[in-house]
């Protein structure tokens, strides 16, 4: 993981006319509880999408 996580700075990983995923935090939240991403509950990723509002919102901060 930090060897893929070192080639994106901030973090986030995104695909193009897709929502990006804080990939570092997801990771960690996941490990911390020693579970798996696909385990998560839909409330408990929304933390890690970032969309255009949320974007937004970071850079008027």
């Amino acid at each position: 993981m930090n060897e893929f996580d070192d080639d994106f700075e901030d973090g986030v990983y995104a695909v193009p006319n897709s929502q990006k995923i804080k990939v570092r935090a997801l990771w960690n939240f996941c490990k911390e509880r020693n579970i798996t991403p696909s385990e998560l509950n839909e409330e408990e990723m929304k933390q890690f999408l970032e969309t255009k509002k949320t974007i937004k919102k970071e850079t008027n901060s």
